[in-house]
């Protein structure tokens, strides 16, 4: 019951607020439209209910996501920093069993490729990807990405000077 009332969610529920009735005043004016005899407005009469539709889905899923924040476990666990890290795999371990290890974050001009090696959400019992530790060759592989990713953005900060 706690999560429904995160500064967060009263967020997203003071949005509904203003969308769903937005929505219904939007069908019913179109609705208005196509018995006036606007064939066009018949299309909207349906889109509307079903852009409220899919804004109360957003919203559900919204409220049950569960935000991840790097280091998040780790200051969970006693404040400090302190807390018991997976053990890497072992190299016996089939590499179509391994999840990916990497992924990239820093948005649009700042991409970057990260690894992890702990679960991202811990809390919810493995809900969510998990990493393994990287192995030398992806290692190597995200470091050579890293180094593509920097060459793109030198190329586009040098076409934003022009």
């Amino acid at each position: 019951m706690q999560r429904y009332f995160t500064p967060r969610c009263l967020g997203l529920h003071a949005i509904m607020l203003v969308l769903l009735p937005a929505f219904t005043w939007l069908t019913l004016w179109q609705l208005d439209r196509a018995l006036g005899g606007n064939v066009l407005s018949w299309a909207y009469v349906v889109l509307w209910p079903l852009f409220g539709l899919y804004a109360i889905y957003l919203w559900w899923q919204l409220i049950h996501d569960e935000p991840s924040r790097p280091g998040a476990e780790m200051l969970a666990s006693d404040g400090h920093g302190a807390t018991d890290r997976p053990t890497p795999p072992s190299p016996s371990a089939a590499e179509g069993d391994r999840p990916p290890g990497w992924a990239l974050t820093g948005g649009r001009k700042r991409n970057v490729a990260i690894a992890a090696a702990h679960p991202i959400d811990a809390e919810s019992g493995g809900r969510g990807e998990r990493f393994r530790a990287q192995t030398p060759d992806e290692a190597a592989q995200l470091e050579q990405y890293n180094r593509y990713l920097a060459t793109l953005a030198a190329e586009d900060s040098a076409e934003e000077t022009r």
